[in-house]
C-alpha cells in the first residue's frame, strides 16, 4: 500500500513543484518524505539485524536523521534558522518523551515489567547532560552584553567541534573498546554475512536517498512560501513537522521493539537518536552554517532551553533503576503534551 501510495505521490510532487499551488506540494512532499523514510528503516532493519542490536540502533537512528540534517541544511540558503532550530529540539523532545513513551506504555500492557542494559541508558545519558551543558554554557555566555556576536559565533563553532569530537569517541567507546558492555539482548544469531540480495538493498537506500535529498529542496521551498503566505509562526512547524519527518519510522520501530520486548533497543533507537542530534547533526550545521558565512549558533532561548532540561531529566528518572513499567510511559506521554500544548500559546 505505502509503495503504490509513493508511486502516485512521487510524480504529483514534481509536477506541482514551483507553481502555486503550494499547500498540494507541501502535503505531497510531506508524504512522500515520511513514506521513504519508512523505506529507510525497513531496508535499515535488513542490514543492521545481521550487525547486532548496538550498531543496528545506531543505523536506525541515522537513517532516522538523515531527512533532518538534509532538510536543515537546506532551509540555512533560505535563511530559515529559527526553524531548524527549533525542528531539532522538537525531534529530541519526540524521542525523549513521544517515542519512548509510547514504547514504553505499549510495551508495558503487554509485559509486567521490562529491563534493559543500564550500561546504555548511562552512557546515552552522560553524553546528552554533556550537550545540554554546552548550550546552556553557550546560551548564558550570550547574555552578557559585552560579548560580540562575532565572539558568540566562534564560541558556538568551537563547541560544535568538540561535541563531534566527544560523539565520534562515544562510537568507540560503545563500538570497539568497551563494546561487551553494550549487549543489548543476546547477539549470537547476527550473522557476520549479509544476505545475498544486500546489494540490492544498498543500491535501493542510496535511491531513496536521492529522493529524500530532492524532496527535502521541495519541502523547504514550500515551507518558507506557506510562512509567508498564512503568516504561520516558525516555531510551531517546526515543533510538529520537522520531526514527523525523520522520526515517523523511529516510532514504528521502537514501538515494535518494545513489543518484541527489547526495550535496550527502544533506548539505543530513541536516546540514541536524541544524543546523536545533540552531539552531531546540530554542531554539523553549525559548522556547515559558518562554512557558507550564514553563522548558527547554539544559543536558545530560556523557554526552549527548559524544555530540553525537563525532557532529558524526566527521561532520566524513569530509566534510572533498569526497569520499566506503562505509567512511566504514560507520564512521558501527559509530559509531551502538555510541552506541544504550551507551543500553542507562544
Amino acid at each position: 500500500m505505502a509503495r503504490i501510495v509513493l508511486i502516485l505521490t512521487l510524480p504529483i510532487c514534481f509536477i506541482f513543484y514551483n507553481t502555486d499551488f503550494v499547500i498540494i506540494n507541501f502535503i505531497l512532499s510531506f508524504t512522500s518524505l515520511i513514506l521513504l523514510s519508512t523505506f529507510i528503516s525497513n531496508y535499515t532493519k535488513i542490514i543492521s539485524n545481521k550487525l547486532g542490536d548496538k550498531i543496528g540502533g545506531l543505523i536506525n537512528s541515522t537513517a532516522g536523521n538523515l531527512p533532518e540534517l538534509l532538510i536543515s541544511i537546506l532551509a540555512i540558503n533560505h535563511g530559515m534558522s529559527e526553524l531548524i532550530k527549533i525542528g531539532l529540539i522538537g525531534s529530541i523532545i519526540g524521542n525523549m518523551l513521544l517515542v519512548l513513551g509510547l514504547s514504553i506504555f505499549f510495551g508495558g500492557i503487554k509485559y509486567k515489567e521490562q529491563s534493559f542494559n543500564k550500561n546504555i541508558a548511562r552512557t546515552n545519558f552522560s553524553l546528552l547532560f554533556l550537550a545540554l551543558t554546552s548550550l546552556i554554557i553557550t546560551s548564558s555566555i550570550s547574555l552578557h552584553g559585552d560579548i560580540s556576536v562575532e565572539k558568540i559565533n566562534f564560541f558556538s563553532l568551537t563547541i560544535s567541534i568538540v561535541l563531534i569530537v566527544i560523539y565520534l569517541l562515544g562510537l568507540i567507546f560503545s563500538l570497539i573498546t568497551h563494546k561487551n558492555l553494550f549487549i543489548v539482548q543476546s547477539e549470537d544469531n547476527a550473522d557476520d554475512e549479509l544476505p545475498s540480495e544486500s546489494n540490492v538493498i544498498i543500491i535501493k537506500w542510496l535511491v531513496i536517498f536521492v529522493l529524500v535529498f530532492i524532496l527535502s529542496q521541495m519541502l523547504v521551498s514550500s515551507i518558507e512560501k506557506i510562512i509567508t503566505l498564512f503568516n504561520i509562526p516558525e516555531k510551531l512547524l517546526g515543533i510538529l513537522i520537522m520531526p514527523a519527518i525523520g522520526n515517523v519510522a523511529e516510532y514504528i520501530t521502537a514501538i515494535n521493539m518494545a513489543l518484541k520486548d527489547k526495550v535496550s533497543l527502544c533506548i539505543e533507537i530513541a536516546i540514541g537518536s536524541s544524543m546523536q542530534i545533540f552531539l552531531f547533526v546540530l554542531p554539523l550545521i553549525v559548522i556547515f552554517a559558518n562554512l557558507i558565512y550564514n553563522p548558527i549558533t547554539l544559543v536558545y532561548n530560556l523557554y526552549d532551553l527548559t524544555i530540553l532540561i525537563l525532557s532529558v531529566v524526566l527521561s532520566f528518572f524513569v530509566f534510572q533503576d533498569g526497569r520499566t513499567y506503562w505509567l512511566e510511559g504514560a507520564i512521558l506521554l501527559a509530559s509531551y503534551a502538555i510541552i506541544i500544548l504550551s507551543y500553542y500559546l507562544i
